[in-house]
C-alpha cells in the first residue's frame, strides 16, 4: 500500500527565526534540517520542489549513525511548506529500508499531471559508489536507481520502482542519479543526470529520459569523461545546457536533440568549484529569461553562490553569496511567485551542520556588490 502523510497530522511549525543579512532586503532564509535533530547523526544531500499547488517539498538523507554516504544507514525524509517556505512541518520519512540505505534524493515535477517523482539511489548492505561491482543488471551487489513518485503533493508515496535494469550496462560497475532537483522539457520529456563508473572505472555524467511520463526509460552516452554529478536545464530553442563537476571549474556542453548527445564540453572558468554539486534552473517571467546557477564558488567547501546568467549559461555578471562560511551541495528553483528558492548545506565549522532554505528575488541577486 501507498505510504500517507496528511497535512493535518503534520501541520506547519517555525523551525527557526527567518534571518537576512544587514542592508538585504529581498533575503530570507530558515533552517530546515538540523545535525543531531531526531536522534540523526547528520542531514545531507537537499532535493527542493514547488508543487503545481504551490506547496514546497524539501527531501534530504537521514544519515542516522554518521555523516558517511552509502552503504551507511541512511532513510529519506521530508518536510513541507505551505506559505512560501517560512515555516515547515515536522519531518516524515518517505523511505527507509531495513537493510543497506536510500539516498541522494532528486525531485521531478510532471507539469502536466502534477505528479512529483523522487529519484534516489538503494545500497543493498554493504553497497555503495565504491563498493558496487559489474555484472548483474539489479540485485545484492548491484546499487540501484529507485523511484517513488506522489500524485497528491507528498501525502501518498507509491512502492518503490527499481529502475536500474532499463538503466545499467551489465560491464557498469556503479551508477547513481544526481540529487537535486531535475527537468520536465518544453516537450515533455523527463531528464535525470546520472553519475556512471565504466567498466574501465571512468567515471562520467550522462542523462536518463524517459518520454512517456516514466513508463520506461533510457540512458544516453557519456557527455564527458571524469565528469560527475551534473544538473540540467533546458535553454532557447530546446537547447540543453548541462553543468558538470569536474575539478576545479565547471565543465558545460549543450545538447540539440534534447539531452541525449551533446557537443564537446568546455570548462567555464567564471565557475570556480571545489568539486561538489551544484544548483541550475531558469527563470522566465516579469520580462526575464534567465538561468540561475548556484555552487559553494571557491575551491574549498565553502562561499555558496548564486549566479545570473542572461544569455544561456554563457557569461554571469551577477553573482551574490548566500552564505560565505562552510556550504557544500545546493539545488535551485524558480519559484511560482518571482522569487528564487535555493536549498542548501551550510555551517560555521563545517559545511554539514544543517540544510536551509533561502528565499529572495532577483533585485536582491543582481543588484548587489561584486563577490
Amino acid at each position: 500500500m501507498p505510504s500517507r502523510f496528511t497535512r493535518r497530522s503534520i501541520w506547519p511549525l517555525a523551525l527557526a527565526p527567518w534571518s537576512s543579512p544587514a542592508k538585504a532586503p529581498g533575503f530570507e532564509q530558515v533552517d530546515v534540517f538540523r545535525q543531531g535533530e531526531a536522534g540523526v547523526h547528520t542531514y545531507r544531500i537537499p532535493a527542493l520542489l514547488e508543487t503545481r499547488k504551490r506547496t514546497l517539498l524539501a527531501v534530504a538523507d537521514a544519515r542516522h549513525d554518521s555523516a558517511r554516504d552509502l552503504p551507511a544507514r541512511i532513510s529519506l525524509v521530508m518536510r513541507r511548506s505551505w506559505d512560501r517556505g517560512r515555516t515547515w512541518s515536522s519531518a516524515v520519512t518517505i523511505r527507509a529500508v531495513s537493510a543497506g540505505g536510500v539516498g541522494d534524493a532528486s525531485l521531478l515535477l510532471d507539469r502536466q499531471t502534477g505528479r512529483i517523482w523522487c529519484f534516489h539511489t538503494y545500497g543493498p548492505a554493504g553497497i555503495g559508489f565504491s563498493t558496487a561491482k559489474p555484472g548483474a543488471l539489479t540485485g545484492p551487489d548491484t546499487l540501484q536507481v529507485h523511484a517513488i513518485y506522489s500524485d497528491d503533493d507528498g501525502d501518498h508515496w507509491s512502492p518503490p520502482a527499481d529502475l536500474t535494469p532499463q538503466f545499467k550496462d551489465p560491464s557498469w560497475e556503479a551508477m547513481f542519479a544526481t540529487s537535486g532537483t531535475h527537468l520536465q522539457t518544453s516537450r515533455g520529456r523527463y531528464l535525470v543526470p546520472m553519475v556512471v563508473r565504466d567498466g574501465n572505472r571512468v567515471v562520467s555524467s550522462r542523462n536518463a529520459y524517459s518520454d512517456d511520463g516514466g513508463k520506461s526509460w533510457k540512458i544516453g552516452p557519456a557527455i564527458g569523461p571524469d565528469t560527475d554529478e551534473s544538473k540540467a536545464v533546458e535553454v532557447s530553442k530546446g537547447i540543453i545546457l548541462q553543468n558538470m563537476r569536474d575539478g576545479k571549474t565547471r565543465m558545460v556542453a549543450r545538447s540539440h536533440d534534447g539531452g541525449v548527445t551533446f557537443e564537446a564540453p568546455a570548462h567555464d572558468p567564471a565557475l570556480v568549484d571545489p568539486g561538489c554539486n551544484a544548483g541550475l534552473t531558469r527563470y522566465r517571467g516579469r520580462g526575464r529569461d534567465l538561468i540561475i546557477f548556484t555552487n559553494a564558488a571557491s575551491l574549498r567547501r565553502e562561499n555558496l553562490t548564486v549566479r545570473l546568467s542572461h544569455d544561456g549559461g554563457r557569461t554571469w555578471p551577477a553573482a551574490r553569496v548566500i552564505h560565505a562560511g562552510p556550504a557544500a551541495y545546493s539545488t535551485v528553483v524558480a519559484l511560482g511567485d518571482g522569487t528564487i528558492g535555493v536549498l542548501y548545506e551550510r555551517g560555521e565549522r563545517s559545511a554539514v551542520e544543517r540544510i536551509t532554505f533561502a528565499r529572495f528575488d532577483l533585485d536582491w541577486a543582481g543588484n548587489s556588490p561584486p563577490v
